[in-house]
């Protein structure tokens, strides 16, 4: 099989209900979209993998903070005075555009991939320039582009009645978190270092929403703040000292001096613990979350060689960071950051500190300290649309695409089929859907259409194993058990399902 196009994908996901534009009788409003059933199945599973993996196996908390915030909270966290993306205007029709990401698809359309890369990066007077050399135009109404100025991307909301406190809605889920902190960590005894994460909605007033799910105005973001002592020489997580060979583990880094060069590289193998020497790494905290972060992308079915840490040039740099490392897939092409790991050190609770006049500090072993944060921030939705462009492939004999999720993250464990519409058949069927429920698994089931057809939706929806029921299963208690990877049948016994 060959993998599929993004034609392929925005395709399947319209004619599958996967992906649903949001409001769509009234017309699309860009950066909104509903997940149908088979997308909100197979992104519960996702979510539910990331809270198994960066919650329950790290001895981690979860949380649930609010969405909107006082503007105060936003004061101190930086945000609105940081948060901001380069907008450039059209003088003629008012058309907005989101200056580098104009820059991006010009040089992308033109095959200058390395140009590409580096408007990602670019500063303002940079950007400037370079539209202005290329004779980038409105795309609307071929208008004269003015120079790029700085977007804060809050959603503003009022609080109250009659709007007596300015309000926002959160633009990532952290701050929450960082207000609850001292609390948690005091009313259940904890010691550093210790994570807090939580699962939630987030916004954005996105310039130009694009590619779909890769930048929305709305999204979910899975987010874990680690806190620790950053005079700690030992590591540990969970009770268990993390040791040395573990930073053995070789990842795919684009150092900051490969992009401030323009190296044609995608990326070099490194070791973690040469990542940490070189001082691209700023501590060990960090490294044990990308080696976390590596292995989650693996088990739900990514190549490693289609993963890469993209270290954060200086001039790029959130303004709460020591240092930062994006995760980016290769999506048809081009790199995409699904996660970003910072090291925000104790700005956030330093600052929430100063500006509220509360005491943000613990004590934790005999030494009071405010602690540092190492985040691990995933973009839900991203990770959704990348994995499901990671998977989904051609198959020219069946004649139509496969999405080859595996048990982490298929929608449903079995599909199950009466062969006909046989009421023998439905009944049996449904005596073993009713066993499997029984046994945590999730079924699908279907007996409307030819069999061919029901195959094709499993197939193309990322449900692996389809349990077809026939008259030979009356007989002998067998069913046929497909497996989508290959097309390939054999026969069990119900009991051994």
């Amino acid at each position: 099989m060959e993998k599929a196009s993004m034609n392929d994908l925005e395709n399947l996901a319209a004619r599958r209900g996967i992906i649903i534009p949001a409001f769509k009788p009234y017309g699309e409003l860009a950066g909104f979209y509903d997940y149908g059933p088979i997308g909100t199945a197979i992104r519960n599973r996702l979510e539910n993998h990331w809270r198994s993996t960066f919650i329950d196996k790290l001895g981690n908390l979860e949380l649930s903070t609010t969405i909107v915030a006082p503007e105060k909270v936003f004061e101190a966290s930086g945000h609105l005075a940081n948060f901001t993306d380069p907008i450039v205007n059209c003088k003629k029709c008012h058309a907005s555009y989101r200056a580098d990401k104009l820059l991006e698809e010009f040089y992308e359309k033109k095959g200058d991939k390395k140009m590409a890369e580096a408007s990602r990066h670019m500063h303002m007077n940079e950007l400037d320039e370079e539209i202005k050399k290329n004779g980038i135009k409105c795309q609307k109404c071929g208008g004269e582009l003015s120079d790029a100025e700085p977007f804060n991307l809050m959603l503003g909301t009022k609080i109250g009645p009659y709007g007596g406190v300015q309000g926002y809605l959160r633009p990532e889920t952290a701050q929450g978190i960082f207000m609850d902190f001292k609390q948690v960590f005091r009313d259940g005894g904890y010691k550093l270092p210790l994570g807090m994460g939580q699962v939630g909605k987030a916004f954005r007033n996105e310039i130009s929403p694009r590619r779909m799910l890769i930048r929305m105005r709305e999204f979910s973001q899975m987010e874990l703040e680690y806190f620790f002592d950053p005079e700690s020489e030992e590591l540990e997580i969970n009770g268990a000292t993390v040791k040395d060979s573990m930073f053995s583990e070789k990842i795919n880094v684009l150092t900051a001096e490969m992009q401030e060069n323009g190296s044609e590289q995608k990326y070099v193998e490194m070791s973690v613990a040469e990542c940490m020497s070189k001082g691209y790494v700023p501590n060990k905290l960090f490294g044990f979350c990308l080696i976390v972060e590596k292995r989650f992308m693996e088990e739900l079915g990514f190549s490693s060689a289609n993963i890469r840490f993209r270290q954060v040039l200086k001039s790029e740099l959130p303004h709460y960071s020591k240092g930062n490392f994006d995760m980016e897939v290769d999506f048809f092409g081009s790199f995409e950051e699904v996660s970003g790991t910072a090291y925000r050190t104790n700005f956030d609770l330093m600052n929430h500190q100063q500006k509220s006049n509360s005491d943000m500090s613990v004590i934790n072993a005999d030494k009071k300290l405010v602690p540092h944060v190492v985040e691990v921030s995933f973009g839900l939705d991203r990770l959704f649309w990348t994995m499901l462009g990671e998977l989904l492939f051609k198959d020219g004999e069946r004649g139509w695409n496969v999405l080859k999720l595996n048990a982490v993250t298929t929608p449903y464990d079995y599909a199950l089929f009466p062969l006909q519409k046989d009421e023998s058949l439905r009944e049996k069927s449904l005596e073993i859907r009713d066993a499997l429920v029984a046994k945590g698994m999730r079924v699908m089931f279907s007996y409307s259409g030819s069999i061919g057809k029901r195959y094709a939706k499993a197939d193309e929806t990322g449900i692996r194993l389809a349990i077809t029921v026939d008259y030979q299963t009356l007989e002998d208690g067998t069913v046929t058990i497909r497996d989508s990877y290959d097309a390939q049948q054999k026969r069990v016994k119900i009991a051994d399902i």
